[in-house]
C-alpha cells in the first residue's frame, strides 16, 4: 500500500470531519416568542430580540446588530494575533461600525438582498508602530480576519477604514458611522 504524498494530500478533497484545519463552528437557537431568540454557543448563552416598533420587546439587540458586533470582535481578535507575530505593541484598539441593509428583502415586499447592502468599518489602533509595520498589520489583517471576508464574499460594499495615533483617539470620533 502506498502512501500519499504531500502534494496529492494538498489536492485530495477535504471534508471537515476528517480535516484537521477545518475549525467546526455550532449554535443552537430556541424561539422564545415574541421574535426573541436565546443563543446557546458552547457554554454561553445570549438572547436575540427585536425593537418595539418591530414587534419585539427591546431586551436585547438585534441578530443583525449581533454580526456588527461579531465583526467589530473577529477583527479585533485578528489585529492582536497578528500584532503579537509582527511584534508590533498595541496600546488600543477600538472599532466602530455601521452597516445598512434594505429591510424590504426581510420583508418579502421587493426582490432585494435581505443582508448587509454596504458596511462600514473604523479600526483605530493606539501603536507607536512605523508605517512598513502598520501597512504588513492591515495587509495581514485585510487577509485572514474571517469575517470581513465573509463580508467580501457575501458581496456586501465593505468601507474599511484604518486610522493609527501613537495617542489615544476621542471616542468615536468619526460621524460617518453614527447613523
Amino acid at each position: 500500500m502506498s502512501s500519499l504524498t504531500e502534494a496529492e494530500a494538498a489536492a485530495a478533497p477535504r471534508t471537515p470531519a476528517h480535516d484537521p484545519w477545518v475549525k467546526s463552528v455550532r449554535a443552537t437557537g430556541s424561539w422564545l416568542r415574541h421574535l426573541r431568540t436565546r443563543v446557546r454557543i458552547r457554554e454561553f448563552e445570549f438572547v436575540t430580540d427585536q425593537p418595539l416598533a418591530k414587534g419585539g420587546e427591546n431586551t436585547a439587540p438585534t441578530p443583525m446588530e449581533f454580526v456588527a458586533g461579531a465583526v467589530n470582535a473577529c477583527i479585533t481578535v485578528t489585529i492582536e494575533s497578528v500584532a503579537k507575530e509582527l511584534d508590533i505593541a498595541l496600546e488600543d484598539v477600538e472599532t466602530l461600525s455601521r452597516a445598512h441593509m434594505d429591510v424590504r428583502g426581510f420583508a418579502g415586499t421587493a426582490d432585494v438582498s435581505p443582508h448587509f447592502s454596504d458596511y462600514a468599518l473604523l479600526v483605530q489602533i493606539v501603536t507607536t508602530a512605523s508605517e512598513p509595520e502598520l501597512a504588513e498589520l492591515r495587509r495581514l489583517v485585510d487577509k485572514r480576519c474571517p469575517a470581513t471576508n465573509l463580508l467580501r464574499d457575501a458581496n456586501v460594499a465593505l468601507d474599511l477604514q484604518w486610522q493609527f495615533s501613537p495617542q489615544t483617539f476621542a471616542p468615536h470620533s468619526d460621524d460617518r458611522y453614527r447613523s
